[in-house]
């Protein structure tokens, strides 16, 4: 009799084990942007987990609520040019995406980023690797999706798909909530 609940245990365990790992795929959560008017620029935030047992990256974006959808890094620029505060977490298994050739910083507003000498700034970056196992934050001074010249206005309780395209994974289609600040 002991020996079935043992048997039963560890199939319980098994079976737990195999769903925390959300089927061995990529997944997010905590996915939200912010109220915005139509033909302007939203931006969208969540958790990203690579469940997988393979390292990837993130590699593109794409939803109907903007013409333009793409993957954008925040940071502070020292006056001089020295850029500081988004180091890549390798403990996590974050990499810093890597810049296209001749793109070019946008400065953000002043009150969002502005810290002692250091001006905000944020730059394209054509891919966001993230090893396996691990997860990253797209949030606000951070990683985050830019949705440019927007569809349609962005109102507090609703909601948009997302798409998410992956250099070797299958495109990951998220719902994202629209959140008042």
């Amino acid at each position: 009799m002991k020996k079935q609940y043992l048997v039963v245990l560890v199939l319980l365990a098994t079976a737990l084990a195999a769903c925390s790992n959300a089927g061995g795929r990529w997944h997010t959560h905590e996915a939200f942007s912010r109220p915005t008017l139509a033909g302007g620029t939203g931006a969208a935030y969540f958790m990203l987990h690579n469940a997988t047992e393979t390292d990837d990256a993130l590699i593109g974006a794409s939803s109907d609520v903007a013409e333009t959808v793409e993957i954008h890094l925040s940071g502070m620029v020292a006056e001089g040019g020295a850029a500081h505060g988004q180091e890549a977490d390798h403990e996590h298994g974050e990499h810093e995406g890597e810049h296209a050739e001749g793109e070019h910083e946008h400065a953000m507003g002043e009150a969002e980023m502005h810290d002692l000498g250091s001006i905000g700034t944020m730059v394209k970056v054509e891919r966001v690797e993230l090893a396996a196992g691990h997860e990253i934050a797209f949030e606000p001074g951070g990683y985050h999706i830019m949705l440019i010249n927007l569809q349609r206005e962005l109102v507090a309780g609703d909601t948009f798909e997302l798409t998410l395209h992956f250099e070797h994974a299958e495109d990951l289609t998220i719902e994202v909530k629209v959140v008042a600040p």
